[in-house]
């Protein structure tokens, strides 16, 4: 029997403009001077935005702007946080407003904040960059300490909004994608407006989305999930199967929306709490080595990654599948499990056709080979070789 373990959540509020709320909830919090990360096209030149900055100055709450654009590095966060200490020593806390690379940089930057004002400073009292505290790279531990962060997502992908990490990369070889990682820099509330997802071009769509469902389909299989995890995944892959492939095909509604991001944000509270698996696993090697969207690799890898499990893989395994099958509604009551499975195989691969093919993005077989070398099956149910995870990646190359 595993231990059974649920990250902290965020308070979670949804609602169709809750984002025109942010400057009273903040104003209620006591927060009187904040640090804003925005993506690039997520919410600049759009009503709310005025609504927002127009808001915050009628709050009197001082406020510094920022925009991520790209996967955040160490060094974007560097700059943010020393932007901060110059220009708003009095800063209170972090809002961020995009996608999941938004979320990751602004969550690294309510960090470096909060280890800056607990004191955190290096020989002569430089301060460290943060680049010192990412898993797998620098030499310090994150303590914890953090400003809060209020996230508001604008694509239904990552889960970021709901989960302990923020994800910073170097690119290049060598390079590498890691994550900064502490229970407490789990927002502190999450505002999901399926109004800022409206209008989201269908490859950010089709790409994020991709993401959100394998997602779901790891924390449902992953080798920690438990009776909570399970009830989760179950309800954000019923609610990523009856809207997602409605989005996929030109529909655009609230609804459909508000479901999407429902059903990322409780990916992110199952990432948080029993990790991922073998396509997580391969995703950050590889963002680390090109400059490919996360979602891309997600959504290319998961179906291959499936039919290379399920070919080894024990009967139970194999049941799992089929029950994410059902939940998505790519297999029928009547089916076998085997043809469940093959259902969820050919709609998963039908999802991502037309994403790029991973030599668009300039890997080669040679990448491959390396890739896997350094690849990890995670929490994934059944352990794969390097030649295993070579396999589907050339599936898809």
């Amino acid at each position: 029997m595993n231990k059974l373990y649920v990250s902290r959540q965020p308070e979670l509020r949804a609602a169709p403009g809750i984002t025109g709320e942010l400057p009273r909830i903040l104003a209620q919090k006591g927060h009187r001077s904040v640090a804003v990360v925005t993506g690039g096209r997520s919410v600049r030149g759009k009503e709310v935005w005025s609504r927002l900055t127009d808001g915050f100055l009628e709050r009197e709450i001082a406020f510094l702007d920022f925009t991520a654009r790209g996967e955040p590095t160490p060094e974007m966060v560097d700059r943010f946080r020393d932007e901060v200490l110059r220009d708003l020593p009095d800063c209170d806390s972090v809002v961020a407003i995009g996608g999941g690379s938004v979320m990751d940089a602004a969550k690294a930057l309510a960090a470096a904040l909060g280890m800056h004002e607990g004191g955190s400073s290096g020989a002569g009292g430089s301060l460290p960059g943060i680049g010192a505290y990412l898993e797998g790279v620098g030499t310090l531990v994150p303590d914890g300490r953090t400003l809060p962060l209020i996230a508001v997502p604008t694509t239904a992908g990552t889960g970021s909004e709901a989960t302990k990490n923020a994800v910073l990369r170097s690119l290049g070889s060598p390079g590498f994608k890691k994550s900064l990682r502490h229970d407490n820099f789990v927002p502190v509330m999450a505002l999901i407006d399926p109004e800022l997802y409206l209008g989201t071009p269908v490859d950010v769509t089709r790409a994020s989305g991709l993401d959100a469902v394998t997602q779901l389909m790891e924390v449902f299989l992953s080798t920690k999930a438990n009776a909570i995890t399970d009830a989760l995944a179950r309800k954000g892959l019923a609610l990523a199967g009856r809207a997602f492939p409605r989005l996929l095909g030109g529909e655009d509604t609230e609804d459909l929306r508000m479901d999407m991001a429902l059903a990322a944000y409780l990916s992110g509270v199952g990432l948080a709490s029993v990790g991922l698996g073998v396509v997580h696993g391969i995703a950050s090697p590889m963002g680390a080595r090109r400059d490919i969207p996360h979602g891309v690799v997600c959504g290319l890898l998961v179906a291959p990654s499936v039919r290379v499990t399920v070919a080894a893989a024990a009967d139970s395994v194999r049941a799992a599948y089929a029950d994410a099958a059902a939940l998505l509604g790519t297999a029928k009551a009547t089916d076998t499990p085997e043809a469940a499975v093959e259902s969820l195989i050919n709609v998963l691969e039908g999802w991502a056709a037309p994403l790029p093919r991973l030599s668009s993005y300039g890997f080669t077989a040679v990448d491959i080979a390396e890739i896997a070398e350094g690849s990890d099956v995670k929490n994934h149910p059944m352990g794969l070789t390097t030649g295993m995870m070579a396999e589907l990646m050339r599936e898809v190359l």
